[in-house]
């Protein structure tokens, strides 16, 4: 009896001790579950740096880099080098110790099809995991993750080059080489806490952190291009090490430096655009570009442009632009285009062809009119203090406001008896001659012609137009004369400031030029006369 009873405890005993330990069991699988929980992976795009800077005493010139150069007797280069716009900062720390700017980003989405990796690791540095994925839109990948608080990292290729890292160890001692810019390697990092009961949404926004480069030839103000040789920037050194800690990017004493060469969709033509490149520059200061045998007409010479900062990770518009240095006519030199003010560059310049409007000019201030309904009329907070601002077009002084005098000897040599009329319609006309400056029908501005007597056709860049882009007289919206007669500001013989008036229809002989007293709340075109 007594070893009956001892049996059934000792059964009643391990029933009971497997059900204590199975329901363990089960609580600690439910408390597995319940500890992980998913992140998703929502890719917004790629962010492209570019340069804005934190001096607020400097001014938009200060922050482009541009020079002006002789091409030959009649021509000039505009260089230029600018970083494009943006939004978000997003910054490479090592490329701003180096380099006092600060940068600011443009977004583009992710192309479909992408590759990328998400390497997650804790706040410690201690690996976790990582995965490749590729991209779709629409489509969000989860990782399942315990609570807590994770750094996240993603690297990306805009060639789908995955780089080989090594990911499994502590996240300060993960670098990766590349040997190409070209890949155009993009990264994200961001440090989240996951919690259970909640989304956790992992917003990715990766940054290319590659110097990018389009190279623009703009020769719209003197003709096409008849060829172009290779073109270059340097240095472009042939590899780079990328921290996985912070994305910046180191050089290896070993990296040789080299130019990288530009390829282009057209070669002739008066706009040509570069296909985009990727280089290494090492936040130089010493860039260079070279354009090898560049012709437009029958003249061919090299455009170089030396001395460039290109920090590490921007985006840079590298734009060459031809100009006119004059036009030669009633024994001056006019500019060949009106006069404008970049407020971006803060730097003078002309239209690049004589169709184009310039901007309106009250007399005597250096700054233009602003014409969102603010400046009615002259106001030296709005448009500067006195001076002519003719003046400031670089090289400053070599230009100036035109004066009477300058005109009267215009109309004088361009009349029916003037040395600057070539008679080639009839010996009794002036040479000047009102039409579009394409032609009738082309959608160009009218304007007036001067040394001829017909429209020029494709000669049209050589003579001097005066477009009809009105004046503003005293009012903040566009008047009559606007689009249909010609006002431009010129100095008086006897002091104070005058007007050089023009009219007439597409097709009429130019009659219709006089001069006449400028008003102080009107603003005029401005066309330029060489000292």
């Amino acid at each position: 009896m007594k070893l009956f009873k001892s049996t059934y405890q000792s059964i009643a005993f391990i029933l009971l001790s497997f059900i204590v330990l199975s329901s363990c069991k089960k609580e600690s699988e439910n408390q597995a579950k319940v500890e992980k929980t998913a992140v998703i992976i929502k890719i917004s795009g790629a962010d492209t740096q570019v340069e804005t800077n934190n001096k607020k005493s400097l001014s938009m010139q200060d922050q482009n880099q541009f020079t002006v150069f002789n091409f030959d007797a009649d021509h000039r280069v505009l260089a230029t080098l600018s970083s494009q716009k943006g939004e978000d900062m997003k910054v490479n720390p090592r490329a701003l110790s180096q380099n006092p700017k600060a940068a600011t980003a443009i977004r583009t989405p992710l192309f479909s099809g992408t590759s990328y990796y998400i390497a997650v690791y804790k706040t410690s540095g201690e690996y976790v995991l990582h995965q490749q994925y590729i991209y779709a839109p629409g489509q969000d990948p989860k990782i399942d993750l315990s609570p807590g608080t994770y750094t996240f990292i993603s690297v990306a290729s805009g060639t789908n080059t995955l780089p080989n890292i090594n990911f499994n160890q502590p996240l300060s001692q993960v670098d990766f080489s590349v040997s190409d810019a070209s890949t155009d390697v993009m990264y994200f990092k961001q440090d989240m806490t996951v919690q259970v009961g909640v989304q956790n949404n992992l917003d990715v926004v990766l940054r290319h952190l590659f110097t990018q480069v389009v190279l623009t030839i703009n020769t719209a103000q003197i003709g096409d291009v008849v060829s172009i040789g290779a073109a270059s920037i340097s240095p472009n050194l042939s590899s780079a090490t990328i921290s996985m800690q912070d994305g910046s990017l180191s050089y290896p004493s070993t990296a040789a430096v080299a130019a990288k060469s530009f390829t282009f969709t057209n070669t002739t033509g008066q706009s040509i655009v570069s296909n985009p490149i990727y280089i290494f520059p090492s936040n130089t200061t010493t860039g260079s570009v070279t354009i090898a045998n560049f012709q437009i007409g029958t003249i061919a010479k090299p455009l170089t442009f030396s001395n460039l900062t290109l920090t590490d990770g921007i985006k840079y518009n590298l734009d060459f632009r031809l100009l006119a240095v004059g036009i030669n006519i009633g024994y001056e030199v006019w500019s060949a285009g009106n006069l404008i003010y970049d407020t971006n560059q803060g730097r003078y310049g002309f239209t690049l062809s004589d169709n184009d409007y310039g901007n309106y000019w009250f007399y005597n201030h250096l700054l233009p009119k602003k014409l969102d309904g603010t400046n009615q009329g002259p106001d030296a907070l709005i448009n500067g203090g006195p001076g002519d601002p003719c003046a400031k077009v670089l090289p400053e002084g070599t230009w100036r406001l035109p004066s009477e005098n300058d005109v009267d000897q215009l109309l004088t040599h361009t009349g029916p008896n003037g040395v600057d009329n070539p008679h080639n319609v009839n010996t009794w006309d002036p040479a000047r001659f009102v039409d579009y400056f394409d032609g009738a029908g082309s959608g160009t501005n009218l304007g007036m012609f001067f040394g001829t007597q017909n429209n020029p056709g494709v000669r049209r860049h050589d003579y001097l137009y005066f477009v009809y882009a009105g004046a503003y007289h005293n009012e903040n919206t566009q008047g009559p004369t606007i689009g249909h007669e010609g006002n431009y500001l010129l100095t008086g013989t006897s002091g104070g400031y005058r007007e050089f008036h023009m009219t007439g229809a597409s097709g009429d002989i130019g009659y219709g030029a006089s001069i006449g007293q400028a008003d102080e709340f009107s603003a005029y075109q401005i066309r330029c006369v060489k000292n």
